[in-house]
């Protein structure tokens, strides 16, 4: 991993609304990318809105004229961007981009209760290579699964991104990131960042914001539960390589992942 700059997005999208929840994504990666960050990252569904009734009617493929537009953007800017949408299938798909291409996509794999009925589940955890991290995604409620953010670890993951689209908000929202995000941080050796969709999507649902940073061993770096807003750290992973490393000189710099002994879970 290279040092790096994230940026993580609370927005709100409306359903069905591409045009303008494009519009201001766009409008977002041309300041942030100005202010130095190198990835951006936008919430669960943030190009065509989060609905589990009615978001499918919007399903798109990866060559969809909005989805060029945001991949195209980061060759113009010279950044990496994440962003959700929801993909033919239909599944909630998250997509990361550099260069003006696609390096690689999340099908969200543990769907809600409310999502089981309109959407379909991915069916793997790939670690998507970029040229400044090796990333993993977890969508909204899988955060709560330790497994997932493990899998991601042991497969060489530097960063998790965790894009929402939650009711919870304010205090509510912070309490419950703060019990579980720092855990999949440390008890991973990785950096965890999440985002969460605000606001009213148009059709009376609304969601309860936050973004928060956390470093691999569980400090919180910027966190902010105020409603839309941005929320950037700078991640150093010299700490975290030197963890990794084999050559830890104290049981508080273990990285615990490497000594699970996995031949008995199976």
């Amino acid at each position: 991993m290279e040092p790096m700059r994230i940026s993580m997005v609370c927005m709100r999208s409306i359903v069905g609304d591409i045009d303008n929840n494009s519009k201001r994504m766009l409008e977002l990666i041309d300041q942030l990318s100005s202010e130095g960050s190198d990835l951006i990252c936008f919430p669960e569904l943030s190009l065509t809105g989060y609905s589990s009734q009615s978001s499918t009617r919007y399903a798109m493929s990866l060559d969809d004229p909005a989805i060029k537009r945001i991949v195209k953007t980061t060759e113009d800017k010279e950044i990496i961007v994440c962003f959700g949408f929801v993909e033919k299938g239909p599944y909630i798909t998250q997509l990361i981009a550099e260069n003006g291409k696609i390096c690689g996509t999340y099908r969200k794999t543990h769907l809600g209760e409310r999502e089981q009925g309109a959407f379909l589940p991915g069916s793997s955890f790939p670690v998507i290579r970029t040229s400044k991290a090796n990333i993993g995604i977890q969508t909204c409620w899988e955060s709560h699964f330790p497994q997932i953010t493990a899998k991601y670890a042991i497969e060489g993951a530097d960063l998790v991104l965790m894009p929402h689209a939650s009711g919870l908000s304010g205090e509510r929202r912070r309490n419950t990131w703060n019990k579980i995000l720092p855990a999949r941080a440390y008890d991973n050796t990785l950096f965890v960042a999440s985002c969460n969709m605000t606001g009213d999507n148009g059709e009376g649902t609304v969601f309860g914001g936050g973004s928060c940073i956390i470093d691999e061993r569980g400090n919180i770096l910027a966190e902010d539960y105020s409603g839309e807003c941005v929320v950037s750290a700078d991640l150093d992973p010299k700490n975290m390589d030197r963890v990794r490393s084999s050559g830890y000189e104290t049981m508080r710099d273990l990285c615990f992942i490497d000594k699970v002994r996995w031949e008995l879970f199976r």
